[in-house]
């Protein structure tokens, strides 16, 4: 009984090397089908872009009910009771980043790695503010959302578009 057990503690490094040599094999069988996957994704990326500013004529209708951004009072900032409007989903923006709104939460994502998050509020109609959480800086909008567009004027008159890829 004992030559059995130290035969099978001696097989058992060589039972794992093979297990494990076979792990590192699996994601190669799928390589050149993986690279396709990526250069379409890159494809289909890069013509949604240009899409995007070809079109930007489609952000006409929302563009129209954006009143002028109104002086924010200096204080402790907005109380945040306001009914949301339906904003949650995802949406990207034309340089690419994606802003994911869900409840009172918010993500802005630069890549899959690389975010900003916080809370989201609506302290008046037309109007969200964006409170991120590691500095707790709070940044004021004014908002137009129309068939699957998203406009945000910040104070400083900057315009970011999106459009809604999910909820």
């Amino acid at each position: 009984m004992n030559e059995k057990w130290l035969a099978a503690v001696l097989a058992l490094p060589l039972l794992l090397t093979v297990q494990s040599a076979t792990a590192l094999e699996y994601p190669n069988r799928y390589h050149s089908m993986a690279e396709t996957l990526f250069d379409m994704m890159d494809a289909f990326s890069s013509a949604y872009q240009k899409r995007l500013h070809e079109r930007s004529r489609d952000y006409a209708p929302p563009a129209a009910t954006l009143p002028g951004y109104p002086a924010y009072p200096p204080g402790p900032g907005p109380r945040f009771y306001s009914p949301a409007p339906d904003l949650d989903g995802s949406w990207q923006g034309e340089s690419g980043e994606m802003l994911v709104i869900r409840g009172g939460q918010f993500r802005i994502y630069q890549d899959r790695q690389n975010y900003r998050q916080g809370h989201i509020a609506y302290p008046a109609p037309g109007l969200l503010m964006l409170q991120e959480q590691q500095s707790g800086q709070v940044r004021p909008y004014r908002f137009a959302e129309s068939e699957g567009r998203l406009l945000l004027l910040d104070p400083e008159g900057i315009l970011l578009r999106y459009i809604r890829t999910g909820w």
